[in-house]
Formats: C-alpha cells, structure tokens, sequence
C-alpha cells in the first residue's frame, strides 16, 4: 500500500479523540486583539491556474472550545514573492509557507476569525485548556520546538522549557495543571561517544529512538518520564479523573511499526505502571477517546483487514472487558467523538459520502442527517452539543466549522480559500457502471464546462492507497484539469474504503487487473453516454494512482493518447525491499505472501514486466527525498520506457517526500502535467 500523505488526498486532518475536557462553561473571555492576516487577492481570469492549486490554503487540527463559543484550527498558507530572485539562500522558487493558529467565534455576532500567531515559525496542534482560558500549541523557538501557551483574555504566548526533549503530541491535564507530552528518548553520552568513535555508522533499519510520555507543570521545572518499559508510544490520552494515560504503543518507532503494529493498554499518570492491558494482538488501531465520566474507553481497530477500520470497540474499566459497538455491520470508519449525552458521533465513509452515526452503550445506532457536506471530525463539547469539523463539498473549498448536534446541520465559519468563488468550476457527479465481472463500480465526474452538450478530451485520475476513497468532497486537482478542456474521472475501484470489506479485500494478490477490470469499463461508459470522446484519452495518477497509470500504459495499447506516472511503485519487488512501511504483513495483504516465497504473485502484478508493451508518450515524476516509493523506481520506469521505444520526459524534485510539499514544485509539476497532455491532443 503506498499511502500517500496525500498530494491528491486534499485534505490534511487531525482527528484526536477528546481528552479530559472538563465540563461546565467557563465565563465568557474577550478575544484578543491581534492580526487578521491578509486573504489570497482575487483576479479577473475564472481558469485556476497551476499557481493558484499551489497556493490554496489547507485547513487542519480544528478544535472546539470547552463552552462551544469558538474553534481553534490551523491554516497552511504558501505565499509567492513575483520579486523573487534566483539565489542560494532561496531553494525554493520564491514561495514561502507558513502553518499558523487561528480562532473563530462559533457566533458570527461575536467577531470575525482572527490569527493568532505569525512570523516564519509554524504553529500546529492546538489544545484549549479545560477551563477555556488557554490554548497551547507547539511552535519552534530558535531552532526547537516547543510548547506555547497562550491567554485567551489578552497576552503574549508563554514559552514551557522542555530541557533536551522536543515535544510532540500532546494532552492538557483535566484540572488544567500539568501538560503530558510525547518526545524522543534522548540519546545518552555514552550512545553519543559510542557513534563519534565509529564514524557515524550505525545498523541499518536497527536504530530507532522511542517516544515516551513526558509530564510537566504549567509553572515550570524538568519534565518527569512516566512509563515503565522501551516501546513506542504513538498516542496518548488522559482520562477524565487525570490518575491513568491510555498509550497506543508500537514496538519501535520504525514506520512500518509505528502506522500499524499498535497495542493498547492503560497505565498510571503517575509512575507509568500498567493498569489494564486492553489489546495485546500488534494491529492498526486509531482514534481512542475517553468517554466524558471516565467509564469507558473507545477506539477503532481494523478487524481482519489491514488498514480498513471497521470495528468501533468499547473498553470498561469496571469490568475489564471489551465489546464491540459494530457487530454485524460493514463500515468504514473515519473518526469519532463522544458527545454528552454518553454517546459516540461515529463519521464513516460511505461511498463518496460522509454518514453519520450515532451509537449509544446500548441499542441500535441512529443516522445523524448533516447535509450534503463531506466532513473531518475534530472534537466536540460536553454541554453545547456542537463538533468542531472540516466542511467540503464537491464545488466549495474545505473550510473550518462546527456540526450542530441538535439541528443537524454545518455551519462553516471562515472561507479560507474565498478566491475559489471566482473560478469557472466543473459540474460534479456521481457516475456508476459495471465492471468486468457484472459488479457496480462508481466514481466522481468533473464534466468540464468546455464540453458541457457533448463529448471531449477525457482524464483518468485514480486515487492513491489503494486504501482510499474519492468522495464528493472539493478537489482543486479535478476542477484544474476540468478548466483546461479535461473532464475527470476519479473512479472508486476495487480495493478502497466506503464500499465494504468484500470490496476492499478484493484486489488480494489480484493487484493491477482488478484495478483494469473495474475502471475501463468506466471509460467506454462515458465513450458511450457521449461524455468522452474515444479519440481523446488520457491518463495519470499519484502513488497508487500512479502505479496504475504504469500498468495500464503496458496493457491498453494505444486506447490513451499519453500518460503521466507519479510517485508510484513500478517494481514490486523493488518496492518492497525499498519502501518505508510496505513489507512484512502488508506484502502478505496485499500479494499474499513475500517476494521470496510467491514470486509468481509479485511478477503477476508487476507494470515493470508489461513495459515491452508500452507505446505512448509518458511523463514520469517523482521526488528525490520519496521514502514510501524509492526514486530508483522512477529510474527504472524512466530506462524501460526509453528502451521500449516510448517518447518520455522525467522531472525529479528536490527534497520532496511521496507528496510534495513545497509549492514552486507543485505549481511546475501541474504546469508540465498539463502541458504534457496539451502537446498530444489533436
């Protein structure tokens, strides 16, 4: 699975469970006066450019206030200076980004949005305190991160000295006191010494530093380590009477580990001694919260699958015992929050849809209607009935703002992104068809408005993962293309999310034709419904979307007019032996066993094997820094191609991981996209 932090995904969200939010209101507090920061300038031409993709603002980590009258969230910004001059100072095209906090009133009546941090340093994970006076996030300060606290009646943010650690996620306290938090074991002199004398040598794939909770008081002094033993611990969350953390811990902090070999277990806040061993079997765990009194501790596991989470399991303490909340259904989770009423809002991924549920300790669950949006759930309150989220629709951008619990509808508080309301945007839909073998199969139409009566040039985009999902939710990606002349297809195929586990488990050892059999009969439908025109087809994809634009290159012939490859494996062996998380128990999901053992099943799935076949024009991307699909991949899809005779061009970036982050890269790598396409159209 090569999972993609997500360039295409689009949205790039937190959903920490609640914890240790005390009830109660706490008196209302003026808001402070600080900057409002300038919004991204509108422009007359309505066709998003490659600029403007990368210069979107994405919205992350919201979070409500304890009394329900305001979110606080963080907004990723990328800002270009045109003045920019090459130089070595500057690596980066003349953009710069910046991630900082900002809060506003769940009441417009009560004030605009307001950003509360500026300058060059990021800010993230913002936490209110219990009683709503504070909010403390994690900023670097000379060159370390570090925990902020700010007043929210007025004042500059007060900087907690963690000594050596460098702290990461983090957790208030119930009564507002102390702050736990996550950071690296700090290497001793010794280990020090030890790696000078040996020249910085060290045991590939052997050495990983641990983080460990760490306690400190809000009026200063060293930290204090509470755990008992060397594992990793991934997550923590305090419980409500402030006696016991729960950790999500893995081995090591190796990635293959750390993403999904999780156990669960309690301990005590004081001397990190274990109090209940809640899930002793290592497998992917997330979203662990805390029910309000304290009683009972819920998380979602995947069951019998290898990243689809579909079982939402209730701990009590009492008893000791686990049950599981979603016997007998067939979800896809996504994230959960306890409400007040001592019941769990469950998001699930519902085909291209958000649905949600709400389960109580006992009874049937119930459907929460909420609108057309596609939500990210943050967290919500005890008294006010209101979840702070991420709204999207399929033609408005992500914003921030809170679910009403007791209405049933969004309300969205700042538009991030106001820009966007100028763009010329595509129609959206939901298109269904049937597969190969007789199964529906649906995916989400861009229509471009330059072919609104009648066929046109048409893109293939398949998600990542493959353990994803394309939902109705904005896609800038799909309207970019869609405003050039391109309708999109984004289809769901066989082994994504939203379907069911029979869907998602289907693509075992079948890797490549499973993907083909389902998604161009998707093609001829919209050939035959007058939608594309069968002379003008094209394709490209991100990670897995990538690797499925390498193998349908080999098995289509000249049915696509060019391709463009990115960051996707195009060796499986290669990708195996070379990837950061995908090995070991994936290889057995996914290919049914391990190169060594089943090499028929990794040749039969391999686009590397089927590139003697390629014919069409194809643009290769990748990025250097890539530890989830290996660079060398891209060299070898590069080699085959040219040896096959294909016209080819390979564009490498610099510094960029498996989704690119710096935005001069983006804006050239959806401008060589495009162009790519353009110079094989008729």
């Amino acid at each position: 699975m090569w999972r993609l932090l997500l360039l295409l995904a689009l949205v790039a969200c937190n959903r920490p469970g609640r914890s240790g939010v005390a009830s109660g209101a706490p008196e209302a507090q003026p808001w402070p006066e600080l900057a409002v920061a300038e919004v991204p300038a509108l422009r007359t031409d309505t066709r998003p450019l490659p600029r403007d993709v990368a210069a979107m603002r994405r919205v992350s980590q919201v979070r409500m206030a304890p009394d329900g009258k305001a979110i606080a969230y963080i907004v990723r910004a990328p800002s270009f200076d045109p003045d920019a001059k090459p130089s070595d100072d500057d690596p980066k095209g003349g953009w710069t980004v910046s991630s900082q906090l900002w809060l506003a009133p769940t009441d417009p009546r009560e004030g605009a949005p307001r950003q509360l941090t500026v300058g060059d340093a990021s800010a993230s994970s913002p936490r209110f305190s219990p009683d709503g006076r504070h909010l403390a996030f994690l900023r670097s300060t000379k060159g370390k991160r570090r925990l902020h606290v700010l007043p929210l009646g007025g004042g500059e943010p007060r900087v907690l000295d963690t000594g050596e650690h460098t702290p990461g996620s983090f957790a208030w306290s119930p009564d507002g006191t102390r702050l736990a938090f996550l950071a690296k074991v700090p290497e001793t002199d010794e280990a020090k010494e030890a790696r000078f004398r040996r020249g910085g040598a060290y045991r590939w794939d052997q050495e990983w530093r641990s983080s460990q909770p760490m306690v400190l008081t809000l009026e200063g002094g060293e930290p204090v380590h509470v755990h008992q033993g060397d594992d990793h611990v991934v997550q923590l969350a305090w419980s409500p009477d402030g006696a016991s953390f729960a950790l999500l811990t893995a081995e090591s902090s190796n990635p293959y580990e750390a993403w999904m070999q999780h156990r669960l277990r309690i301990v005590s806040a004081s001397d990190g001694s274990t109090q209940h061993e809640v899930e002793t079997e290592p497998g992917s765990i997330q979203h662990m919260a805390w029910s309000p009194d304290g009683k009972h501790l819920a998380y979602e596991r995947a069951h019998e699958t290898l990243s689809l989470h579909n079982q939402l399991r209730l701990f009590t303490l009492a008893t000791g015992q686990t049950r599981e909340l979603t016997e007998g259904m067939d979800l896809s989770l996504d994230g959960f929050v306890w409400t007040g009423d001592a019941a769990l809002l469950v998001s699930t991924q519902a085909k291209t849809r958000t649905e949600l549920l709400r389960f109580r300790l006992s009874g049937a669950p119930s459907v929460l209607a909420h609108g057309d949006e596609v939500l990210a759930l943050g967290t919500t309150d005890d008294r006010f009935g209101r979840v702070a989220v991420i709204a999207s629709t399929a033609t408005r951008a992500s914003a921030p703002g809170f679910l009403d619990l007791r209405r049933g509808r969004v309300e969205t508080l700042h538009a991030i992104n106001p820009q966007v309301d100028e763009w010329s945007l595509a129609e959206v839909s939901v298109v269904s068809w049937d597969n190969v073998g007789g199964e529906p199969i649906e995916g989400v139409l861009y229509r471009s408005p330059h072919h609104a009566d009648g066929p046109g040039p048409l893109m293939v985009l398949p998600h990542g993962g493959p353990d994803s999902v394309t939902q109705e939710r904005f896609s800038s990606w799909g309207h970019f293309f869609a405003a050039r002349g391109y309708s999109v297809l984004r289809p769901n195929y066989r082994g994504g999310f939203g379907y069911g586990r029979a869907f998602y488990a289907a693509n075992r050892g079948r890797l490549g034709d499973i993907e083909l059999e389902d998604i161009e009969p998707g093609v001829d439908h919209l050939i035959e419904a007058g939608i594309a025109d069968a002379e003008q087809l094209y394709y490209g994809g991100w990670s897995w979307g990538g690797y499925l634009s390498a193998w349908t290159l080999g098995h289509t012939g000249t049915r696509y007019r060019a391709f463009v490859v990115g960051a996707g494996v195009n060796d499986n062996v290669l990708g195996y032996v070379t990837s950061d998380i995908n090995h070991g128990i994936v290889a057995d999901w996914e290919y049914l066993g391990r190169p060594w053992r089943e090499p028929e099943s990794y040749a039969r799935s391999n686009p590397a094997r089927f590139l003697q076949n390629a014919q069409q024009p194809t643009l290769v991307i990748h990025g250097e820094a890539d530890d989830r699909v290996s660079f060398v991949n891209w060299q070898l899809l590069y080699r085959a191609l040219r040896d096959a005779g294909c016209e080819v061009d390979f564009w490498a970036y610099p510094r960029e991981p498996h989704g690119f982050r710096e935005p001069a890269h983006v804006e050239h790598m959806l401008t060589q996209w495009a162009a790519w396409y353009d110079g094989h159209r008729e």
